[in-house]
């Protein structure tokens, strides 16, 4: 990539927010500003990202080279259809949605009026409009959409040093049900174990807090090592007795819960043979 590109946003979310001030502050891109249907916001985003509030659509798409839709996924084929005909000449622009759940295709009507089009997913959980952009650093990018597009921002991940991958468009959802598999699930599944721990006599918040290094712990070693190599407990020695007797002491969805993920846990210790 011979030059920084200027890059807009659509939405000034916590996605467009995070994304925009770790693009600009890294130096990889140019943050030529916001358009938000909440003009505060915009506002807002702007103080906190740089570049200028945008009043319409158009003067997004003539003031970037890659727009980028940062909307609540359900508005995005919507905002495509208006940028698409807002007036602007979106020919050589670069239309890219960060929805983990939706493809490209929702932006069809941006390629149609002479955009490429694509969509790049932090596999990270942002959870803060001002807080996580720091955070951006340590996450792996989902790419998929027009080849042009997609190559593009494989250049830009690059200068930002950050790991990306190409997915199929076909099975985006698939993607995202794994992506809440290992991040929105995994709260519940602390927040069950934290209810058998209060139910031996702790209050909930210190049965939170006293799972908490072992939690780290464990995610720590799956990040470095891998699933198999980190597999520990009843299941990995092959001790039914012990399991029998957690099944004989759980009940309702913490048992059904339990019991199904052990089965997973027997498969992944079979691999390790």
């Amino acid at each position: 990539m011979d030059k920084r590109l200027r890059i807009a946003f659509i939405g000034a979310g916590k996605v467009g927010c995070s994304l925009a001030r770790y693009l600009g502050e890294s130096g990889a891109a140019d943050v030529a500003g916001f358009f938000s249907r909440s003009e505060s916001s915009a506002r807002e985003a702007v103080e906190f990202a740089g570049g200028e509030a945008f009043m319409t659509l158009a003067e997004v798409a003539w003031a970037a080279d890659v727009v980028f839709v940062t909307t609540p996924d359900g508005a995005i084929r919507e905002v495509a259809e208006e940028l698409a005909a807002c007036g602007a000449d979106l020919d050589g622009k670069i239309v890219v949605h960060c929805s983990g759940a939706t493809s490209s295709e929702a932006l069809a009507a941006c390629r149609n009026a002479g955009a490429c089009v694509a969509s790049m997913h932090p596999l990270y959980a942002v959870s803060s409009r001002f807080d996580c952009w720091q955070e951006l650093g340590r996450a792996w990018f989902s790419l998929e959409g027009d080849e042009i597009a997609v190559r593009a921002l494989e250049a830009l991940l690059d200068r930002l040093g950050n790991k990306h991958g190409r997915i199929d468009a076909a099975q985006k959802t698939r993607y995202h049900a794994a992506a809440v598999m290992a991040s929105n699930l995994v709260v519940g599944l602390y927040d069950m174990a934290a209810g058998e721990l209060a139910r031996c006599g702790l209050d909930r918040a210190e049965a939170e807090a006293a799972l908490a290094a072992l939690f780290l712990g464990n995610a720590q070693h799956i990040a470095a090592d891998g699933v198999e190599a980190s597999l520990t407990g009843p299941a990995a020695r092959g001790d039914q007795a012990t399991i029998d007797g957690h099944l004989a002491c759980l009940d309702g969805r913490d048992r059904q819960v339990y019991e199904l993920l052990t089965e997973e846990l027997f498969e992944i210790a079979a691999r390790r043979k």
